[in-house]
């Protein structure tokens, strides 16, 4: 696998955090990709692949063919890419309330869906015909410059907003306390993550403590009892507690997401490598 991250540049900051690159031969046939704290906005020039989502009460899975360029909004369960032989994709990670700084759509319109990136950034698959040779520097500064082009003239971030998202990446905070030491009511507080991130400032958090539970949970050594050691590593009420966050948000029970990454490694922790989909 090749992969390379470089920092958003600064006339794309808060909204863009990085930007990203990789070329790689897929683990696994399919990868679940974990929900986490931040949308993306891809290039995809390799083949197109589908995206699946789990069945509901509905019965079958739906999938989606992926072709050129996606933006993935935030996520509050996982998807499952099926891979083309090669990856190729080009991508950058926008913060929860960076969506509002490209385009006046409700950023609630694309909590946990995938759409074609057209529809909210015009031109972008247009990059595609430039980068299929490009190396990560060409790619980036590419990338960089439309997304330049692309935000809204003058537009600011509420403050409140980017301090929520901000203090909740990186720990447990009850929302009515850290409401209050914005100023705010909590009530108000959901109002305005609603707003800018299309979020609840509770839902978000819920992601952000599963995101960093995995993330920890994946470098634990082989041999570690799963619920004992990850009620370590997150508020959780009890074991039912977190097995019931853990199926809820991965598909996977604590025993059963250790076994597998495990066996691929840390830097498989969000986007988690399968051999199979269950039908």
């Amino acid at each position: 696998m090749f992969y390379e991250e470089s920092p958003a540049p600064p006339g794309l900051q808060p909204f863009v955090t990085r930007l990203w690159f990789v070329r790689a031969q897929p683990q696994a046939r399919y990868e679940k990709i974990l929900p986490g704290p931040e949308s993306h906005l891809i290039l995809n020039l390799s083949e197109p692949y589908r995206l699946i989502r789990p069945s509901g009460n509905a019965g079958e899975p739906t999938a989606t063919e992926v072709a050129t360029g996606f933006y993935a909004g935030l996520q509050r369960s996982y998807v499952i890419s099926e891979n083309p032989d090669q990856l190729f994709n080009v991508g950058a990670r926008l913060t929860p309330y960076g969506l509002a700084a490209f385009t006046r759509q409700p950023p609630s319109g694309f909590q946990n869906r995938v759409v074609n990136a057209e529809s909210i950034f015009p031109g972008f698959t247009e990059l595609r015909s430039h980068l299929a040779d490009a190396e990560p520097g060409q790619a980036f500064a590419a990338l960089a410059g439309f997304l330049e082009q692309q935000i809204r003239p003058g537009y600011r971030a509420d403050p409140r907003t980017v301090q929520a998202v901000e203090t909740l990446a990186k720990e447990d905070v009850e929302i009515s306390v850290l409401a209050a030491a914005l100023g705010v009511s909590a009530s108000t507080l959901e109002r305005v993550m609603m707003r800018d991130c299309g979020t609840t400032a509770k839902a978000y958090s819920d992601v952000c403590r599963f995101n960093r539970i995995v993330n920890q949970a994946a470098v634990l050594p082989k041999g570690s009892v799963p619920g004992r050691e990850l009620l370590h590593l997150a508020d959780y009420y009890d074991q039912p507690h977190l097995i019931r966050a853990f199926k809820r948000f991965s598909g996977f029970t604590p025993t059963e997401y250790l076994q597998v990454v495990q066996s691929y490694g840390a830097e498989y922790a969000t986007f988690v490598p399968l051999e199979e989909v269950a039908r």
